[in-house]
């Protein structure tokens, strides 16, 4: 082997300590250190949250009526009422009159005359018919007679015939004349309805709606001379979506505002719609408010609060805390917060949900108050990964 030369030498071992010194940085290199997810958490928290919903409803009145007059006729009167200035004046809209009042009149000459045209047709009726039952009678008794004498032969077939005949006769004539009288007390009680017909009285106590008819105008029954409204107690009437139908039942007393009225009114749930609207879907619900004072007027605008009953707490959390479950389809679940070794990991945790309210949802199982859960940075997460906490 030839001889190296020290500057060969020389030349190798500041070579070779130069690998040694890559060599041994490489070795004592540390790892690069794991950066933790940032997240933001918050505690669970038992809640009552703020179920009551506010729903604009319409008043319409207890009971609305609209009058017609059953005989045809011209108008002879309308009810007189004192304006407010003192004088008189025909009944208008806005009136409130009472139960009986006779709010107009058509000319009532016609049918009285055919009232006591059909009396006196009656009349007639009864002489016949008790003139035919007299002659039946006698024609009764005759025929007893001849049937006695048949028997005994002392009357002659010819004549027995003769008396049985005018018997059935006049008997018939007798249901004939009965009939007659019938149908004449019939048409007598005909011929008063139409005379009551001619008068338009108020069915109850209640206000004018509209009036269609003056003295001189030609009434009949294709259109209504009167419409009459009865507001002692009047109906709020709003629409609901199917899942707060569901809070509502018959009997529940709901509070109604307008801003008409400064105190705030009470009423009772009286109807629900058995089915939705089939453009709108909505579900109408009827609230009668008792209104003695006639403070509330139809077609006012009020406001319904409802929810107030199911007033329980919830667990609740914000929805940005749900996320979809890794171990099963369709699950929901939520990463909790677990602290380790001084260092903060996710855990993550299946969870049953409820109703929500605004931006929070209800957790109706797989959470406790106090539990600390991930409400931002979730969606990034996997089971045991670390975390700082924000």
């Amino acid at each position: 082997m030839p001889q190296m030369s020290f500057f060969d030498w020389s030349a190798r071992s500041a070579a070779m300590a130069a690998a040694l010194l890559t060599l041994t940085a490489q070795g004592c290199r540390k790892p690069a250190p794991v950066v933790p997810q940032a997240v933001r958490a918050s505690v669970v928290q038992l809640v009552m949250p703020d179920t009551a919903e506010r729903y604009s409803a319409s008043f319409l009145p207890e009971t609305q009526v609209d009058l017609a007059f059953k005989s045809p006729g011209l108008v002879e009167s309308v009810l007189q009422v004192r304006g407010a200035d003192g004088r008189w004046r025909d009944v208008e809209t806005g009136d409130k009159v009472e139960r009986g009042a006779k709010l107009a009149v058509v000319r009532q000459l016609d049918y009285q005359q055919r009232l006591d045209q059909a009396r006196q047709q009656a009349r007639q009726a009864d002489a016949q018919q008790a003139a035919a039952e007299a002659v039946f009678r006698d024609a009764e008794q005759d025929f007893i007679r001849a049937g006695h004498l048949y028997q005994s032969a002392s009357l002659t077939q010819p004549d027995y015939d003769q008396a049985k005949a005018r018997y059935e006769s006049t008997q018939q004539q007798a249901a004939a004349a009965k009939a007659a009288a019938e149908a004449a007390h019939t048409a007598v009680g005909q011929a008063q309805l139409s005379l009551g017909d001619t008068v338009i009285a108020a069915p109850f106590s209640g206000w004018i709606a509209a009036r269609n008819v003056s003295v001189g105008s030609l009434a009949n029954g294709a259109a209504p001379a009167f419409t009459m409204i009865e507001t002692s107690t009047v109906k709020a009437i709003f629409a609901v979506s199917d899942t707060t139908m569901r809070g509502i039942h018959p009997g529940e007393r709901l509070d109604v505002t307008l801003d008409a009225l400064a105190h705030p009114l009470t009423g009772t749930v009286t109807a629900l719609s058995p089915m939705a609207d089939p453009k709108s879907r909505v579900f109408t619900i009827e609230v009668t408010v008792p209104n003695a004072k006639d403070e509330v007027k139809p077609g006012m605008i009020g406001s319904i609060v409802t929810g107030g009953a199911d007033r329980r707490p919830r667990l609740m959390i914000p929805i940005s805390a749900v996320v979809r479950s890794q171990r099963h389809n369709g699950a929901y679940a939520v990463f909790l917060v677990r602290q380790r070794a001084g260092a903060f990991f996710a855990e993550t945790r299946e969870i049953t949900v409820g109703e929500t309210w605004g931006n929070s949802i209800e957790v109706t199982g797989g959470l406790e108050a106090g539990d600390r859960v991930i409400t931002m940075g979730g969606e990034l997460l996997r089971d045991g990964q670390q975390v700082c906490v924000l």
